[in-house]
């Protein structure tokens, strides 16, 4: 049976699986994230099912009407559980139209990209309630400082909350990429692939320091394990263990909501801004390429923006509240 691929490496757009599978394989290649590898892949059998409702065979045959079209049955579709799809599901199942027909024209497979002009629905919203300073505090204290675990747990709080760095790159933190001696950490394929030199300063610093020297020692069980952070096993802490380790932390520390390491990257980015901290300082810690994405961290509370009248408004800052001549 002849294979769906064309000669000379070239897709056969009629394939519609195997396109995917060359898509999967392509961004594994580049060093993309397990995880999004496999979004990719769950994301295409409902545009697929899509297509061939609309009696579409050909990838070269998807025209801007019909991705216009999906987009709108997307907002109208319900899910196994009967609700709608929220705006981050759908913008989810579109990127990846416009991922998929940027890697076929990328490829030569399609003369027209469909999905040039298609634009994702807003998500924007106000943002959650951001931890509070206090609650941080009492988060970071709460590991018992004499015990391996404590130190470990201890360590990987005061590092998300203080230099504001994604769950997946901590995952991905190796021993090499920690500078006590200059304070700085190195992020390694960040989002979008890029790397990054972060600050390790301070309480952060220091609980690092702590670990290295009193706690991973005790874990190590194979000498050329790279990795920072390691289970008792002496094996790789994965994201999954992070971030449970972030709610059990959390509930034992008396915070009220479930807390996840995101929350405490919003609320690094937070507390910074509170604190005076210039918005392009911040947007350069979290890397993210636009200050449009920064500012979807913050949260400016109203008590913070009667604050900044008081004190910055001419007609404000010098306003002394009148006695009352009420006794």
């Amino acid at each position: 049976m002849p294979t769906p691929v064309a000669a000379k490496g070239k897709l056969d757009p009629r394939a519609f699986e195997v396109v995917l599978d060359a898509l999967a394989q392509d961004l594994a290649r580049r060093r993309y994230s397990d995880s999004l590898v496999a979004q990719v892949r769950h994301a295409g059998a409902p545009f697929f099912a899509y297509l061939r409702g609309e009696g579409v065979r050909d990838l070269r045959a998807v025209t801007d009407a019909h991705v216009t079209a999906y987009a709108r049955h997307l907002s109208k579709v319900r899910s196994a559980r009967g609700t709608p799809f929220s705006i981050s599901t759908q913008r989810w199942l579109l990127s990846f139209i416009q991922r998929l027909f940027r890697f076929l024209e990328e490829r030569g497979a399609i003369l027209h990209n469909p999905a040039l002009d298609l634009e994702l629905p807003s998500w924007r919203r106000l943002p959650r309630a951001v931890l509070h300073q206090e609650q941080a505090r009492r988060l970071v204290a709460h590991p018992d400082p004499h015990t391996s675990r404590g130190k470990k747990s201890r360590a990987i709080l005061e590092l998300l909350y203080g230099t504001g760095i994604r769950v997946g790159e901590c995952e991905r933190l190796d021993l090499a990429d920690v500078d006590l001696g200059q304070g700085v950490l190195f992020i390694r394929d960040g989002k979008g692939k890029r790397d990054r030199v972060v600050p390790l300063l301070g309480r952060a610093a220091d609980a690092m320091d702590l670990y290295l020297c009193e706690a991973r020692p005790a874990l190590v069980r194979d000498p050329r394990e790279r990795a920072l952070f390691l289970t008792r096993h002496g094996t790789r802490l994965r994201k999954k263990v992070i971030q449970y380790l972030v709610r059990m932390n959390a509930r034992k520390a008396e915070i009220p909501k479930p807390l996840s390491p995101h929350q405490l990257r919003h609320a690094c980015a937070t507390h910074l801004l509170q604190g005076g901290a210039d918005v392009r300082h911040v947007q350069k810690l979290l890397g993210h390429a636009s200050l449009d994405t920064t500012a979807i961290y913050t949260h400016v509370a109203p008590v913070d923006l009667a604050k900044a009248i008081e004190t910055a408004h001419p007609r404000e800052k010098n306003w002394r509240p009148k006695k009352s001549s009420v006794e």
